[in-house]
């Protein structure tokens, strides 16, 4: 590209300024603005509610019954084979 990140900064604000005017400018930086921290608020918010869920997914937070603790192993909910056939 060009030989310095400030001279293609300067080129692409050229480029806008002549594209939207002098008078559309601080309204579309406003709203890119508002945009990027609205972006930052819900990808925050995502990554919070799935480290919420890990945490109550977690196996240790599962109770253990007498059985499973004996060494025994629980009775399977999964389909068994007499049900599978078509």
């Amino acid at each position: 590209m060009f030989a310095s990140p400030w001279k293609d900064a300067l080129i692409v604000l050229i480029i806008v300024l002549l594209f939207f005017g002098p008078k559309r400018l601080p309204a579309l930086s406003r709203a890119i603005g508002e945009s990027v921290k609205e972006f930052k608020g819900g990808i925050a918010q995502s990554s919070s509610s799935e480290e919420k869920s890990e945490l109550r997914s977690s196996p240790s937070s599962e109770t253990v019954s007498p059985e499973n603790a004996a060494g025994q192993s629980a009775p399977s909910s999964s389909v068994t084979s007499e049900h599978t056939n078509v």
